[in-house]
């Protein structure tokens, strides 16, 4: 079993942000680890919670989040997009936008803030209230996974490098293709938040937690690797990046979400990993 320096591309899902897939540098930093087969796996789901600066209800939405985060078969993500994100000359002057957050954005049949989508079941243009999080989280827990998913992440001080290493085995025979997307976070910033529940209801100094800063791959992500055009029960896939770590982002706070989703665009199962634990 390999690292896959460069993956194939599907064409059945468009994305706008497909850059180049990040090399894995393994002549600095040798062979791509190798992960052992698993005969039984689990279900996990990717809450994604459509937030906006200047959206007044949209911290009870993230409170509703940050709770169902505190399962470890549940990963949260704050996707800033929408009127509500303009920034302004005043308190809101930080754009939180991200090319990919604007292509989820646009995946959506309506648009407004607080919204979620739960593992973007039944499709991504699908959409819950807040209220709906936790009965529509409980049922895609509920789901038999197809998919094994597992990494490593691992930060290179000296160079500023981040590692990603992500391993798929198939659980089930699965004719369609396999999208992998590995997306960045970040946790722990604090700046202003418009806030109805809170007075004064601009707030100084909000922290923003499970933030979506950009990505490895696209928004959409590109082919598992081996598992790119289907997969036969047993059958692996490990893909492996090197990314130059932005100064300004704080990798002690950082989240890497490798999401796999089918040609659908639905997700099959999701790895979070922490680079500094």
């Amino acid at each position: 079993m390999t690292g896959i320096v460069l993956l194939s591309q599907c064409d059945v899902l468009e994305d706008p942000v497909v850059p180049q897939p990040a090399g894995y540098r393994s002549d600095l930093y040798g062979p791509a680890p190798e992960f052992m087969s698993v005969s039984e796996t689990v279900q996990r789901v990717l809450v994604e919670d459509f937030t906006a600066h200047q959206c007044g209800n949209c911290p009870e939405a993230a409170i509703i989040a940050e709770a169902l985060a505190e399962n470890p078969r549940v990963s949260a993500m704050a996707i800033h997009a929408g009127n509500l994100d303009a920034t302004d000359d005043d308190h809101f002057d930080t754009d939180w936008t991200t090319e990919e957050g604007n292509v989820y954005w646009n995946q959506l049949e309506f648009q407004a803030n607080p919204l979620g989508r739960i593992n973007r079941l039944p499709n991504p243009g699908n959409f819950f209230a807040p209220a709906q999080w936790n009965a529509q989280t409980a049922s895609a827990l509920a789901e038999e996974p197809i998919l094994h998913l597992e990494g490593m992440a691992d930060f290179v001080s000296g160079n500023d490098h981040l590692n990603v290493h992500v391993f798929g085995q198939a659980m089930v025979d699965h004719e369609a293709q396999i999208h992998l997307a590995v997306l960045l976070l970040e946790s722990h910033i604090i700046d202003y938040q418009l806030d109805y529940s809170a007075s004064p209801s601009v707030v100084e100094d909000y922290e923003f937690n499970h933030v979506l800063r950009g990505s490895l791959n696209g928004a959409i992500g590109l082919g598992f690797g081996d598992l790119a055009d289907g997969m036969t029960a047993g059958e692996t896939s490990t893909v492996s990046f090197t990314y130059e770590w932005p100064n300004e982002w704080v990798i002690e706070n950082a989240t890497v979400l490798a999401v796999a989703t089918d040609a659908e665009g639905t997700v099959i199962n999701v790895a979070e990993l922490h680079p500094v634990e």
